[in-house]
């Protein structure tokens, strides 16, 4: 498929491209140059912590899965490597 590109630079992606990769507006799309080609992918995000890619919760930046959030939260008092206070 061939696309003009505006004065701008910007192509439009065919709808059904978009809903192949469930492409929204304002979705992050990654996109990378090597020779004489430009690939254009959607991002997949992973668990900063574990690098799973199931059940991501993002923050700020980065993602993490509710299992290393719920590992996190459950965190027992001598499991915590800077207390608030210090005993």
């Amino acid at each position: 498929m061939n696309r003009k590109v505006d004065e701008l630079g910007r192509i439009v992606l065919p709808i059904d491209y978009r809903k192949s990769l469930n492409i929204k507006e304002g979705d992050e799309i990654e996109i990378t140059l090597k020779s004489n080609e430009i690939t254009l992918k959607k991002p997949i995000y992973g668990c900063y912590l574990c690098g799973s890619a199931v059940d991501l919760v993002k923050i700020g930046d980065k993602a993490a899965c509710r299992s290393c959030g719920e590992r996190i939260c459950s965190a027992k008092d001598d499991e915590i490597i800077y207390p608030t206070s210090v005993e």
